[in-house]
C-alpha cells in the first residue's frame, strides 16, 4: 500500500468536527489513565525510580507504549469535545518526517536547534521561563525580564497575564487579543532590557 502523505493542520481540523464525541471527564478520568495501567502492564514499565529511564529495553517498551497510546486514544479536542484518530502510517509519517534542524530568534541572539539522540554530548537548547502559568500584570515584565538576564536561558517560554488594563482577557473577547499583543510587546521589551533583542519567544 503506498501511504500519501497529507496529514496537516487543516486535517485535524476537519476529523476534530467529525470525530467520536466524547466528554472531558470521560477522557481525563478514565479513558486516559485506563489505557495508561492497561499499557504499563503490557510493557511491564517499572522505572524503578529513575525518573527518566535509561535502561535500553525499557526506553523501547516505552516508546512503543506511546504509540499505541496515541494509535488507540488519539487526541481529544477540547474545543469540539470530539476525539482525533491518527493511522498508524500516519504516526510513522511524522516520525520519519521531523525537522533535523531549525533556527530561533534573530541576531546574536539566534539559538540553532539539532536533532539530540540519546547520551547526545551536546549541550540541549535551554527553553525558560514560566511556561503558561498565569501571571499578574503588574509583574509580567519583570518577571520574564528575570529569565532573560539568565544566560543560560536561550529562548523565553513565556506565562500568561491574568488581566489587561484591569479586566480579565475573556476568550472571544477584545480582551483577549489585547493581553497577546501586550504579552508579546513587554517580553520583548524585557529581553531588549537584559540586552538580547533578538531572543526567541
Amino acid at each position: 500500500m503506498t501511504f500519501k502523505r497529507s496529514f496537516d493542520s487543516y486535517e485535524f481540523y476537519d476529523r476534530a468536527k467529525v470525530g467520536e464525541k466524547c466528554t472531558q471527564d470521560e477522557w481525563d478520568l478514565m479513558r486516559i489513565p485506563m489505557k495508561a495501567m492497561e499499557l504499563k502492564q503490557k510493557y511491564g514499565l517499572d522505572f524503578k525510580g529513575e525518573f527518566i529511564p535509561t535502561d535500553k529495553d525499557m526506553m523501547e517498551n516505552l516508546f512503543k507504549a506511546g504509540f499505541d497510546m496515541l494509535l488507540e486514544c488519539g487526541i481529544y479536542c477540547t474545543d469540539t469535545n470530539r476525539v482525533v484518530k491518527y493511522t498508524e502510517e500516519e504516526i510513522w509519517d511524522a516520525l520519519n518526517n521531523i525537522r533535523q534542524e531549525f533556527t530561533l530568534g534573530t541576531g546574536r541572539d539566534a539559538v540553532n536547534f539539532t536533532r539530540r539522540t540519546v547520551g547526545d554530548k551536546k549541550k540541549p537548547i535551554i527553553q525558560g521561563g514560566p511556561t503558561g502559568s498565569p501571571i499578574s500584570e503588574e509583574v509580567f515584565m519583570p518577571v520574564h525580564l528575570s529569565y532573560a538576564l539568565e544566560k543560560e536561558v536561550d529562548t523565553i517560554v513565556d506565562g500568561v497575564m491574568t488581566s489587561v488594563r484591569g479586566k480579565p482577557p475573556i476568550p472571544g473577547s477584545p480582551y483577549e487579543i489585547l493581553a497577546a499583543k501586550t504579552e508579546t510587546r513587554l517580553i520583548k521589551q524585557a529581553a531588549a532590557m537584559a540586552g538580547r533583542p533578538g531572543m526567541a519567544i
